[in-house]
């Protein structure tokens, strides 16, 4: 049947553009999308329609229309991503599990001005700290989609979603908002920006509470008895400055800090994170340099319980910290035009990392931690070559990767235990190849093939995780090896008149060496279950699947979009327990529905609806526990008042699905001054 299924897919796709092909195409207003620009797929400019990738640019425009204001909830409704965290007044920290094209959780790059956000130290698969981006600070949302090890290295098995911040224009732009809504959520952020001259200012701050929501645990491990809470703020500033016509300089800081609860007494954590970047651009008339460097630290602390079976309740056990955990590296990059047929992109990089890890016993002098290091140097060199009047396009693109790991340790006294590791080099080369075909001026046939990894993170490595009030113990394994992946994609895109735009995609990969946990040790205290088990390479996952999508300009104000994504992503290898073989990676639906109705007039109400189900998904890897199908809607309407007010009513979840909360819907309202 899965063969039968695959081969059905592919002639659906042969078919569409058949038809499409058969259609005509007049437009002049479409020029603006035909030349929309993308850096992030071959790491220099290219018109999305030439991309060899599947590739989506979301705008300003989009992004500030969004009824949400955290990028993770923009992207859920793009078509092949599915973010397994809840609404819920957004208090599970700043981290979010995403995956695309059906790699598995957390296996995405994730970028700011092309700095890397992946946390490779703090948490296992490298979690992204989503909540510290301002909004307000966005000029566009670049998605690609299939391995990016070629241009980026580690971390990018399904794709890579990068953030391009604004930069400052001669016009000043100020802002103040405030915002209130439910579980008393309530805050004020606020935006400057202008030009002078050559020297450039963007300055964005935040600060918001929320009392937050219960937690539901559908399994019913966890006990919670208290609301989570969040307390947060947050800050980004830009400065620019034009040497010349040619050459820009730009310096960049984001600041976060956050106190979050969890749902129990002593169950929540404080965390600060700092980000500096420092770029400079050159433009010139063969070749284009762009040189930056970054700096990331992180320092929290995680307060933690435990379970007491005698008084069947939780009480203070520890403190995780993690002081000053820093990611810094640079980076140079040279494009030159060759005869104004091909591109030719050149670079090299560096990131280090480095994990310290302590924990504070509160009624025992027990000692745990970890420490360990790691360190990448890359280069690499990507080419696009036009051919036929730009009718054809070659991409291609090798990247490689030697990254080292050092000053491994981890200790516990309980059990007395300091072991030291051995230092550790993998040396990865990624290759891909896309190629773009124009049949006339308004499609685009595309098919790639390319490779990924995703390095162990220090984490995997060297930290043992307890969790559960100390019900779930993961011990670290320093012998792991990187996920690999390798994966190709055919499809294409076409423009049926001014306002109808369509693309379809087919996809297939097969991952190994996929990291999961083996179980070591399970045993009953009373009714409670206790499990001890350790990370390693256990899994082979083989996955496919079919992207498409729609956007409509109805007219008269409004606009539309559907997409569809089906995705199988079945286990072929498992070393722990051969039974999972044929079953389905846990929390990604193998049918997933957007869709979204946007209605613009600024003289009488601007409003939009966003709407999302999904379809058979298993939160178990056993598969049997199957989530129930769910269906959200999103509504959001906002009205501007003279040149200054704007007030705005944002309303999620109105199905009241309660995806592992109680709340159900969740209402906010705001009011913006712009002087």
């Amino acid at each position: 049947m899965i063969g039968l299924a695959r081969i059905y897919y592919f002639i659906v796709l042969i078919i569409m553009f058949i038809f499409v092909k058969s259609v005509s195409a007049e437009t002049s207003s479409r020029v603006t999308e035909l030349d929309e620009i993308v850096v992030t797929a071959t790491r220099s400019e290219i018109a999305v329609f030439d991309a060899s990738q599947s590739v989506t640019v979301i705008p300003e425009e989009e992004i500030m229309a969004s009824p949400f204001d955290r990028i993770e909830d923009i992207l859920r409704f793009e078509v092949g991503i599915q973010n397994y965290s809840h609404y819920g007044n957004q208090t599970g920290g700043v981290s979010s599990h995403f995956s695309m094209r059906g790699v598995g959780r957390n296996r995405i790059l994730f970028m700011l001005d092309g700095v890397p956000l992946n946390d490779n130290f703090n948490n296992s698969i490298a979690w992204v700290a989503w909540g510290i981006i301002p909004k307000e600070i966005i000029s566009r949302i670049e998605i690609v989609r299939g391995p990016t090890s070629a241009a980026y290295g580690t971390e990018g098995l399904g794709g890579v979603v990068h953030i391009i911040t604004k930069k400052p224009e001669g016009k000043r732009e100020t802002s103040l908002k405030v915002k209130v809504g439910s579980g008393d959520t309530h805050g004020v952020s606020g935006l400057y920006s202008q030009n002078y001259n050559r020297l450039g200012f963007l300055v964005s701050g935040s600060y918001d509470e929320s009392d937050g929501f219960y937690m539901v645990d559908p399994e019913g491990i966890e006990d919670y008895t208290l609301k989570r809470y969040r307390e947060a703020g947050k800050g980004f500033g830009k400065i620019s400055y034009s040497l010349n016509n040619r050459t820009d300089l730009s310096f960049s800081a984001l600041l976060y800090d956050h106190k979050m609860g969890k749902g129990r007494a002593y169950f929540y954590d404080d965390l600060a994170m700092d980000q500096y970047r420092l770029g400079i651009t050159y433009n010139g008339d063969a070749i284009d340099l762009t040189g930056i460097a970054f700096l990331n630290s992180a320092e929290k602390t995680a307060f933690q319980d435990s379970f007491v079976s005698a008084t069947n309740s939780y009480t203070p056990d520890r403190n995780e910290m993690f002081p000053e955990n820093l990611v810094w590296g640079a980076e140079l990059q040279n494009t030159a035009k060759l005869y104004n047929r091909a591109t030719v992109t050149t670079g090299l990089s560096y990131k280090g990392i480095s994990m310290d890890y302590d924990e504070d016993y509160i009624s025992s002098t027990r000692d745990v931690g970890a420490t360990g290091r790691q360190e990448t140097v890359s280069t690499f060199i990507d080419i696009i070559a036009d051919f036929l009047d730009n009718r054809l396009l070659i991409n291609t693109g090798l990247r490689y990767d030697q990254i080292k790991n050092y000053k491994g340790r981890s200790w516990d006294t309980n059990t007395s235990t300091d072991s030291s590791y051995n230092s550790k080099i993998w040396k990865k080369y990624s290759p891909k190849l896309g190629i773009t075909f124009h049949p006339d001026d308004y499609s685009t046939l595309r098919t790639s093939i390319g490779t990924g990894f995703r390095a162990p993170s220090l984490f995997d490595q060297y930290k043992i995780h307890v969790r559960g009030g100390g019900r779930s113990i993961r011990f670290a394994n320093p012998d792991l090896e990187p996920e690999e992946i390798v994966a190709w994609d055919i499809g294409g895109e076409r423009y049926f008149t001014d306002s109808l735009w369509a693309r379809l995609a087919y996809y297939q990969s097969w991952a190994s060496d996929y990291i999961g946990t083996k179980t070591t040790r399970s045993y009953y205290v009373g009714s409670r279950l206790y499990t001890e088990s350790i990370y390693q390479n256990i899994s082979e996952v083989d996955i496919y699947g079919i992207e498409a999508e729609i956007r409509y300009d109805i007219g008269y104000g409004l606009s539309s979009f559907l997409n569809f994504n089906y995705n199988i992503s079945e286990i072929t290898k498992d070393e722990e327990n051969s039974a999972l073989v044929g079953k389905y990676l846990t929390g990604d639906p193998q049918q997933k529905y957007r869709a979204g109705l946007t209605y613009s007039n600024p003289d009488i109400v601007n409003g939009s609806i966003a709407i999302k189900y999904n379809v058979d998904e298993y939160s178990d890897t056993e598969n049997l526990i199957k989530v129930p199908d769910y269906f959200t809607l999103d509504l959001s309407v906002w009205k501007k008042l003279g040149d200054n007010l704007t007030l705005r009513l944002d309303i999620e979840n109105l199905t009241k699905e309660d995806e592992y909360i109680q709340d159900g819907a969740l209402f906010y309202g705001s009011i913006q001054i712009d002087f």
